[in-house]
């Protein structure tokens, strides 16, 4: 199977904005995205699937199979959306590079000039109002950004974006398209979904996007959302000791 998209439908979009918003450090982009997507009532329109994907299958509450995918869907308002939502990202970095190359396709296909990736930046400690830190590939854009509440310091402390947060910007910076990561503050435990700074992203990507939704209905979805990726998280993690246990030797058998 490799990498690959099933289109559903292909809709007419002008210049849409890519925003990605998948499982990582507290779960911040994607309870960030699926939010703003499911407010703005966004529509599906394409899946990707990867072998690079985890070998296992989610059983929902009502006993539904749901394999492990990304999906696409789209907005069309004063600004045009494409919104990457998914439940797991690769396993492996060959992985990584095709599925950030499958979505720069779909970038290219639907003539995208702008990219938002989003997520969290682990800092240790829990804070009462988390701030949005930023990366951008062109600095032109530095004071777009700081207008809607990104916050930089002299020296920017992120250092390294992990995955498809990072990879999809490194690589759509070679492609001479535009982007921005959005990353919140949070304690940084990956098992534990963070509202607080998911709910400071989507503040930003609200005035980036030019659209207003009603957040009153966040720490409900937030829940839904924080068993649904507690329960693939511990999947996962037993799954990967699982796959890396080391193979025993002769000698450790009796016989």
């Amino acid at each position: 199977m490799n990498t690959e998209i099933i289109y559903l439908e292909e809709p007419e979009l002008k210049n849409p904005i890519l925003i990605e918003g998948l499982p990582g450090v507290g779960n911040v982009g994607r309870i960030a995205v699926s939010y703003l997507a499911e407010k703005l009532e966004a529509k599906k329109f394409a899946e990707i699937y990867s072998d690079s994907f985890f070998p296992l299958a989610v059983v929902s509450p009502k006993n539904e199979i749901l394999p492990l995918c990304i999906d696409l869907y789209y907005y069309k308002g004063k600004k045009d959306l494409i919104f990457i939502i998914g439940n797991s990202q690769p396993s492996d970095y060959k992985g990584y590079y095709a599925l950030c190359e499958k979505i720069l396709e779909v970038g290219n296909k639907f003539k995208v000039k702008e990219i938002i990736t989003t997520g969290g930046f682990g800092i240790g400690v829990e804070k009462q109002k988390p701030r949005v830190l930023g990366a951008l590939t062109d600095l032109s854009d530095l004071k777009k950004l700081k207008k809607v509440g990104v916050y930089f310091e002299k020296e920017n402390p992120i250092g390294s974006i992990f995955g498809v947060s990072g990879l999809l910007l490194a690589m759509a910076k070679i492609k001479k398209i535009k982007g921005y990561s959005l990353l919140g503050e949070t304690i940084g435990f990956p098992i534990l979904t963070d509202p607080k700074a998911a709910e400071e992203v989507l503040k930003v990507l609200m005035k980036l996007t030019c659209v207003n939704i009603d957040l009153r209905d966040m720490d409900k979805s937030v829940k839904q959302l924080e068993l649904f990726l507690k329960n693939l998280e511990e999947k996962t993690k037993q799954l990967s000791q699982q796959l890396h246990k080391p193979t025993k030797i002769y000698s450790e058998y009796i016989g």
